[in-house]
């Protein structure tokens, strides 16, 4: 049995009952995990919105280091967390992390220079990996028939997010500028520091190992961290510049180079042994697809509202930012809702068959959404649809992960998650822009799109869908958490 934590939250906290039932403190629990994790989503939408108004105070043609910072950051370090919160804990690495991302985005409120707004933003970074901590500290703090639905709550309350942080960011930038942003994104991310130490236990250790395998943990940070930039960056270089191949070249090399590195390695930082089993490469591969449809896909939408309609320059919707706020407000109360109620179901079905009802869905609603997208209603119908979908997609990867992987290899299964949607992410982005100026013109250089490109944009999504809908088809039965003999040492009443 695991010793008892020095810590009082955990040491005087009363054990979780076997049946499951949600407790106060459970509720509360799930909270303090919740809001650090989706503050990430709501972090991304603030810093799109403040993006301009940095580029303007400091008169700078680099502005998108502002977020790249951040991705590249957070890349880098994730093999590092996960390896971390198995050694140490991850209650103790989630402190650090919203600790130094708290400090961090205090740091690029205050700057007075550009490049001191990028150091502010890279300690930032160093809270980019929290979901590949927290989704795998459910496992052990949750009693076991409560780690599915507790899983997906925690998934689809990116809805909610979705649906307040454009109003938020609006009121935000519009009466502080880019510094209002960035200091409510330091002042939630000390928030989310409270709740961790406050309510959040300190989760048993799953490797005990002493060692530590820093040149693995480089080569595939430092090797997927080249290819998320070099993605950044070729639509803008062009992707035949030696710069983009280049960086996408070092990123292969180091990818490759990282498999050797770990046969050799005594602590090897990342378990390859259980990345090579087939329903593990399956969930993580298919999930990894899934989730970055549902993530991206709205976030490239905007663009379609907010692009003016310039007859045979533009065929944007001419929105403004509050009014697409509000018109979204349906589908992410949608994905919100659909994500609740598969929570529920993840208890009495086969989480594989509702995944793949899910992936249908949201197949067949961007497959819509591409044909109808131009006006209020038709948008509303179509991303209702797909919403719906993408509300599986979010609540139901986290069950995935957990039926393929043991209780000790959670956190590895969930790093390698959010690794891999960080990576498809910036691929599936660049492919959406390569796709929208091969459909568009530039006008004082000034580029806009044309219809064909938004409906491919759409169809893209819905392709990539479909490719995760055949992979899921081959995951094998799951294994439920609710059926394991041990409990959780750490889950609390």
């Amino acid at each position: 049995m695991t010793p008892m934590s020095s810590s009082p939250s955990v040491d005087l906290a009363a054990r979780a009952s076997v049946d499951g039932r949600w407790t106060p403190r459970l509720v509360l629990l799930l909270i303090a995990l919740a809001w650090p994790t989706q503050l990430l989503a709501a972090g991304g939408i603030l810093g799109a919105n403040a993006t301009a108004g940095v580029a303007q105070a400091f008169h700078t043609t680099q502005v998108v280091w502002f977020g790249l910072t951040l991705t590249l950051v957070s890349t880098l370090l994730t093999p590092f967390v996960i390896k971390l919160g198995d050694l140490y804990g991850k209650r103790r690495v989630m402190l650090a992390m919203t600790g130094l991302g708290a400090l961090g985005e205090a740091l690029a409120a205050l700057a007075g220079s550009f490049w001191l707004v990028l150091a502010g933003r890279a300690i930032a970074g160093f809270y980019g990996p929290f979901g590949a901590l927290s989704f795998a500290a459910v496992r052990d703090v949750f009693p076991p028939r409560l780690v599915k639905p507790a899983s997906g709550i925690m998934g689809s309350s990116v809805g909610l997010v979705a649906l307040v942080s454009p109003f938020l960011a609006g009121w935000l930038v519009d009466n502080w500028g880019y510094r209002g942003a960035l200091w409510f994104l330091a002042a939630a991310t000390a928030v989310a520091f409270l709740l961790v130490a406050l309510l959040v236990p300190e989760t048993p250790r799953h490797a005990f190992d002493s060692g530590f395998d820093w040149l693995g943990g480089l080569v595939i940070g430092g090797g997927l961290t080249a290819v998320v930039y070099a993605v950044g960056q070729g639509q803008s270089w062009g992707w035949s510049d030696a710069r983009t191949l280049g960086w996408l070249a070092m990123g292969a090399v180091a990818l490759v180079a990282f498999l050797f590195v770990e046969r050799r390695s005594a602590h090897p930082i990342l378990n390859l042994h259980v990345l090579r089993r087939r329903p593990v490469a399956l969930a993580l591969t298919a999930g990894g697809l899934a989730q970055t449809v549902a993530y991206t896909l709205p976030g490239l939408a905007i663009l379609l509202a907010l692009y003016p309609a310039i007859p045979g320059v533009s065929d944007g919707l001419g929105w403004t930012a509050h009014h697409n706020a509000v018109v979204s407000v349906s589908w992410n109360l949608v994905m919100f809702g659909t994500g609740l109620l598969v929570s529920r179901w993840l208890r009495r079905f086969d989480a594989r068959r509702i995944w793949c009802a899910g992936l249908i869905v949201m197949a067949v609603g961007y497959t819509l959404v591409g044909f109808y997208h131009g006006d209020e209603l038709q948008l509303i119908v179509t991303s209702c649809v797909a919403n719906v979908g993408a509300g599986v997609v979010v609540a139901g990867a986290p069950a995935l992960v957990v039926g393929v992987v043991s209780h000790d290899e959670q956190g590895l299964g969930s790093g390698m998650l959010n690794m891999l949607i960080s990576l498809f992410g910036a691929i599936l982005t660049a492919g959406a822009y390569a796709v929208l100026a091969a459909n568009g013109t530039v006008v004082h250089g000034t580029a806009f799109y044309l219809d064909a490109g938004y409906s491919w944009v759409f169809w893209l999504g819905a392709l990539v869908t479909l490719a995760a809908l055949l992979l899921s088809l081959f995951i094998p039965p799951l294994h439920d958490p609710a059926e394991e003999d041990q409990q959780p040492e750490a889950a609390l009443a």
